[in-house]
């Protein structure tokens, strides 16, 4: 029926998030609830699953509780998460603290990412050249490494968003956008798309005999299940909704910023989801291999289509940084935080214009350079720190960050475009959309124009989309995010701020340059060392 509702549910990095939507794409209400981010040692990142899904419990029913009688028109839902890896075991959790869910910004395993590098297999023409540490497998490889009697406990591994439509159906399938993006699976290859080879090669072959990862995978959008009494009664929802195969987080994104008619404008369009990380996502017809970047990925979101995902690890969270770790800064991060820093810095930048830190750059890469390097241990550099400890040396240090981020993303907009894209057209969504002085960025730095979706909430809007395949009231996704799709308002570049951006462009390739040399020069001393 389409005068029902489509719940959405969006697990972030540190919150769950719910949405109500009409079928045309309209939100009705949202609610939030948090949970911990666990990190028990250096480079570790991690949950407790039984925290998520208290979270995303809460966030259902409050945002169910702002709209009267929304339970009993609610005609499907999907959940879209971070590609935060989920692991079912028997007897104690598998991991440090009683954990079970590792972070995508889990790092433990670079070692392994590199030992897969090493390989040369095929799975690297799809992701880039090398892998990235925030891929599943070499977290793993990790796990069976170094602890072999917990591997030995786990009973299934999925990616969060096929973890929680089980934990709500009870039905164990894996979506084929988690498959493709995160694991040893190349759907182009048909019934061959499973890298075992490589499984075998590493050490863990068997890892496809647990659960259901050797079950062919499903579309985004397909009928996952349907929702469970158990899970129905912790939501306020009845039994049997139909729940969504659902998809990445950043993927979400994409579909709620993209315009109905995309597909004329497929190569010139970018969708950049800013929130603790950054991802860049553009679509291709047809197969194209790019270094540093991850993909191509066939049928990911749409069928027939490939899918390129760029991106910066840690953008917002960064920022975050600043706010909470800045002897002159608020020492915390919250939104009223963030308001009153880029307002002051907006009025210092209206009186000194590109003087304002002019002095300060930054190579923003504290967690390793997804595109264009490709290079999970690669780290950030600054420049232009002094002993002050100010609120300038604060307000600098903030502007200086956030200047790094767009003109990261302008850099890695300009390695898709020399390897077969001609991007003219970037939509903005996530969080950083709602940072005044992030837009204002990307609007003059990315040479680019910037367009903002006129929904408030594009990633959980991208989820709806597939909710409302599931619920039969469109064919495909493409039909889903014509009728759906909620157009955007175009941001003028502000003319002034070219030649400064150019300028600090050129800074910053220059830095981002003598970085990677002092890094390669870094690696050779540490060897120099074991000799």
């Amino acid at each position: 029926m389409r005068d029902g509702l489509l719940l959405a549910v969006d697990v972030g990095t540190l919150s769950a998030r719910a949405g109500l939507f009409d079928a045309a794409g309209a939100l009705i209400a949202t609610a939030s609830a948090g949970f911990d981010l666990l990190r028990p040692a250096p480079g570790h990142a991690a949950y407790r699953m039984d925290a998520l899904w208290a979270a995303v419990a809460a966030a259902v029913r409050g945002a169910l509780a702002r709209q009267e009688g929304a339970a009993a028109r609610v005609s499907a839902m999907a959940f879209d998460a971070t590609s935060s890896l989920a692991l079912s075991h028997t007897g104690a959790p598998p991991l440090e603290g009683g954990v079970d869910v590792l972070c995508w910004a889990d790092h433990r395993g670079e070692a392994e990412a590199e030992m897969i590098t090493a390989t040369g297999d095929r799975l690297l023409h799809s992701m880039g050249g090398t892998l990235s540490p925030e891929m599943h497998l070499p977290k793993l490889l990790w796990l069976k490494r170094h602890d072999p009697a917990a591997w030995a406990r786990v009973t299934g591994a999925r990616d969060l968003c096929d973890a929680l439509a089980w934990r709500a159906t009870g039905e164990d399938r894996h979506s084929l956008c988690g498959l493709a993006c995160k694991w040893a699976f190349l759907p182009a290859e048909g019934e061959q798309a499973w890298r075992r080879d490589l499984l075998d090669r590493l050490g863990i072959a068997d890892l496809l005999d647990r659960g259901a990862l050797a079950r062919p995978p499903l579309p985004v959008g397909a009928l996952h299940g349907r929702l469970a009494p158990e899970a129905a009664a912790a939501f306020g929802l009845p039994p049997g909704v139909p729940v969504a195969v659902g998809l990445i987080d950043a993927e979400a994104g994409t579909l709620g910023a993209l315009d109905g008619g995309f597909e004329p404008a497929m190569n010139n369009t970018a969708v950049l989801i800013g929130g603790t990380s950054t991802c860049i996502m553009a679509f291709a017809p047809e197969e194209r291999r790019i270094p540093g970047v991850w993909g191509p990925f066939r049928d990911a979101v749409f069928p027939g289509l490939w899918l390129h995902e760029a991106g910066q690890s840690l953008t917002g969270a960064a920022l975050d940084a600043v706010l909470a770790s800045h002897p002159a800064g608020p020492r915390r991060a919250g939104a009223a935080e963030h308001a009153a820093a880029v307002a002051e810095i907006a009025r210092r930048l209206e009186e000194e214009g590109p003087a304002f830190a002019a002095g300060r750059h930054v190579v923003p890469d504290w967690l390793g350079n997804r595109s264009p390097l490709g290079e999970g241990r690669a780290r950030a550099l600054l420049t232009g720190l002094g002993e002050e400890r100010g609120e300038r040396d604060f307000l600098e240090a903030y502007y200086a960050t956030a200047r790094g981020i767009a003109l990261q993303a302008r850099q890695i907009l300009d390695h898709l475009d020399a390897h077969g894209y001609a991007i003219r057209r970037v939509a903005l969504s996530g969080g950083h959309a709602r940072n005044p002085l992030l837009v204002a960025l990307y609007r003059d730095a990315l040479g680019r124009e910037l367009v903002l979706p006129r929904s408030a909430e594009p990633v959980l809007l991208g989820t709806a989309m597939t909710a409302a395949v599931a619920a039969g009231w469109h064919p495909d996704l493409l039909s889903a995010v014509s009728a759906m799709a909620p157009g955007a308002v175009a941001q003028p570049a502000h003319p002034a701020w070219a030649r400064a951006h150019d300028l600090a462009h050129g800074i910053y390739l220059g830095l981002f340059e003598a970085r990677n040399a002092a890094m390669r020069a870094s690696a050779a001393l540490a060897a120099s060392a074991r000799e």
